[in-house]
Order: C-alpha cells, then sequence, then structure tokens
C-alpha cells in the first residue's frame, strides 16, 4: 500500500503543505508546471518555492504573492473571515468559489477544492455564528488559500498515495491577533476544523502553529491519525515555515513509502490495552459496561474470568483502543464499572486490512488481507436471526 505520513508535530499551514509535498516529488518540472498553471488562473497571483532552513534542517518554503502584496501570519496562510486589515476588500464564498471553478486541472480537484473550502467556510459560520453565505473572507487570503488549495490537491493527484497518515497536530499556544481583538490558539475556525482529529497544545511555543487552511486541509485528506506506520520510505519532503524558532525548527515534514507487505516481519498497528479487574459486578452490569466501551468505538472488549482478592470469582475487563483515545477510555472504565483504577499499556498489533461485501441472499462478508494472508468469513448479527 502506497502510504504518505504528515508529521504535523509543529502544526500544519497551507503553504508549509504545498513546500513538503513538492519537495517529495521527483518530477519537479511536472509539478510546478501545474502549480504554475493554478497561479495563472487567479487573478495577480505569484509565488515562490525556494530552498531555505529552520535552525539546522533545510527545506523549501512557500511564498505567495497577490497583487505584490504578500500575508503574513507565524506560520503561514490565514484564510479567515473578518481577522485582516479592513482597508482591503472582502469576498463571500460565491465568489471564491467562482475562482475555483475557474482552476485548470481534473473535476476531481476542483471538487477536492471545493470540498476543503465549504470545511472552512462552515468553521467560520460556527465561529462567527453567521450563516455561511454572510461570510466574507479577506480577499488577499482568500486567493492565498485557494492557491495554497489547489496546489496541495493537484501534488496529492500526482503523488497518489493508497493512504494519508497523519501525526496528532500541535496547534501551538497563546493567543493570535485578529480585526476583532485576542483570540486563544487555536483560533475558534480552527479549533472547529479539527473537532475529530487528534491535537495538543504546546507550552512553550506561543504562536499559532496550525492555521485553518492548514486543519482543514488534514480533515479532508488524512485517512487515520497515529505514529509513522511500518513502511519503507523511498522519499521525505521538508515543508518550512514562516517563522525561526530558536528552541526546534518549524518544519512539516511528508514521507512517502510502501506499507510493509507480507515479506515483512513488522507489526503495522500500535493500540492500548486497558485493563482493571471487577469481583462485584453482575453479569447484567458487565454485559452493559462491555456494550458501551464498543459502542464508543473501542477496537476489542474481552471479560475474562479470573480468581481475585480472597479467592473471589471475578472478570478482568480487556479494552483495546486507540492511542489517541486512551483517557477517553480510561474515564469510561472508571465511570461505568466498580474498579478503583485502570492499568494500561502499548502493544502493536498485526491487523489484517479489511472490508466488507454482501452476499446476494443479504449475508454481510468480511475480508481480510494483508502478510501474505486472505480470508473471509461470513457476519452474522444474532439481533437479525433471533430476534433477540
Amino acid at each position: 500500500m502506497k502510504t504518505l505520513y504528515l508529521d504535523c508535530s509543529m502544526g500544519a499551514s497551507g503553504d508549509m503543505l504545498v513546500s513538503a509535498l513538492f519537495d517529495l516529488i521527483e518530477d519537479k518540472f511536472t509539478a510546478e508546471e501545474k502549480i504554475g498553471a493554478i497561479a495563472a488562473s487567479l487573478p495577480g497571483v505569484g509565488y515562490r518555492i525556494s530552498e531555505s532552513k529552520r535552525g539546522a534542517v533545510s527545506g523549501l518554503h512557500t511564498s505567495v504573492r497577490i497583487g505584490g502584496e504578500e500575508e503574513h501570519a507565524p506560520n503561514g496562510d490565514h484564510s479567515h473571515a473578518h481577522t485582516h486589515s479592513h482597508s482591503h476588500s472582502h469576498a463571500g464564498l460565491a465568489t471564491i468559489l467562482h475562482y475555483v471553478q475557474s482552476l485548470p486541472g481534473s473535476d476531481k480537484i476542483r471538487a477536492e477544492v471545493t470540498d476543503v473550502y465549504n470545511l472552512i467556510a462552515a468553521a467560520e459560520s460556527r465561529a462567527h455564528g453567521e450563516d455561511v453565505e454572510l461570510i466574507h473572507f479577506h480577499e488577499l487570503g482568500a486567493l492565498d488559500a485557494v492557491f495554497d488549495i489547489a496546489s496541495v490537491c493537484t501534488l496529492l493527484e500526482l503523488i497518489g498515495a493508497d493512504e494519508i497518515v497523519a501525526s496528532p497536530v500541535n496547534v501551538g499556544g497563546g493567543s493570535v491577533k485578529t480585526a476583532h481583538g485576542l483570540v486563544p490558539v487555536p483560533a475558534p475556525a480552527t479549533a472547529f476544523l479539527l473537532q475529530g482529529v487528534p491535537t495538543y497544545g504546546d507550552g512553550e511555543l506561543l504562536f499559532e502553529l496550525c492555521t485553518p487552511t492548514g486543519a482543514a486541509l488534514i480533515k479532508r485528506f488524512a485517512t487515520s491519525f497515529g505514529v509513522q506506520p511500518s513502511m519503507s520510505v523511498s522519499a521525505i519532503g521538508c515543508g518550512l515555515g514562516k517563522m525561526d524558532f530558536p528552541s526546534r525548527p518549524n518544519i512539516l515534514r511528508a514521507m512517502y513509502g510502501v506499507r510493509e507487505d507480507s515479506r515483512s516481519a513488522f507489526p503495522n498497528e500500535e493500540v492500548i490495552e486497558l485493563l482493571c479487574n471487577i469481583d462485584d459486578m453482575t453479569g447484567e452490569q458487565l454485559g452493559r459496561a462491555a456494550d458501551l466501551l464498543r459502542e464508543e468505538g473501542a477496537l476489542d472488549v474481552s471479560l475474562i474470568p479470573m480468581t481475585g482478592k480472597k479467592s473471589r470469582p471475578g472478570v478482568i475487563v480487556q479494552c483495546i483502543c486507540k492511542v489517541e483515545d486512551e483517557a477517553k477510555f480510561a474515564r469510561l472504565l472508571l465511570t461505568h464499572t466498580t474498579t478503583f483504577g485502570v492499568r494500561g499499556r502499548r502493544m502493536f498489533r498485526y491487523a489484517l486490512e479489511r472490508d466488507f461485501s454482501t452476499r446476494e441472499d443479504g449475508v454481510v462478508l468480511k475480508h481480510g488481507h494483508g502478510y501474505g494472508v486472505q480470508k473471509s468469513k461470513e457476519e452474522f448479527d444474532t439481533t437479525i436471526l433471533y430476534g433477540v
């Protein structure tokens, strides 16, 4: 499986993603030709991708100018509504989408750009408490963002990854200045965009590390989140942010490669095992607790018989979950069982890739493949079969 891994430990912005993905691609001529066509289709847009360094790390930096003026933000682009000087004109969503329809390239790319901008507009609408149709974007920042978003969509099409895995996103810390005064980091629209995405704050760097455009792109294209999967890396791209921090390099890295196949003996997934011992709950109570954990998205839940203190018969509740969900499921165990403590450990597992199909008789088939193994099994739902 062709895998693209994005290291967002210093946040994400549109220009950082453009730079990292462009750096990743071997055929720079084709990539530059396509990006140049995007710039040419937008009024007054010019760009430059140049080599630079952040600390001791070298990479590429993308700067965009509209009518000779460049947007300035701590870590790159800003497209949010009403956040820049009102001495410039503003554009509504309909105007922005008109620019999108004029973009060169495939219908797929234009549809993806539209998806990303709709995500941004919806987040701005929630942040400002206004209908989407009433949201207006600072025109220079909007054109900058359209260029970045279209370039990222185009570069991703050239890369052709089967999956895009992103690390948890560092949002930074402190506050950011807007036309309406100071707002906390992540800015309100960015926070809405990052709902459902693993994030964390940075107590050392009190800057906005993740911008709305970066957040929207990660939200739209990342197929999963976590540590870098077991993969054979064939190319690395490094995108540089605008700021140069003395404590660490301000970069976003993109790594491209192939997931280890059946020739590999390495696990492909990291999970958390949470355990607690129970000797004072009924079977009905334990069953309901296990069902609740599954409903909340646990990867697996088991009730294992054991002998506890004073030779009492009891049960070990075992909950397997994603790394980013560890705290959530620890709280659920503490809340919905009688235990006073939950122990946990990180584990690696060998997981087959899974997909489903339905037979003519309506029975769902579960298929697994990987590590040289292929298997299928029928997935029966007892509530359907027996009406329980």
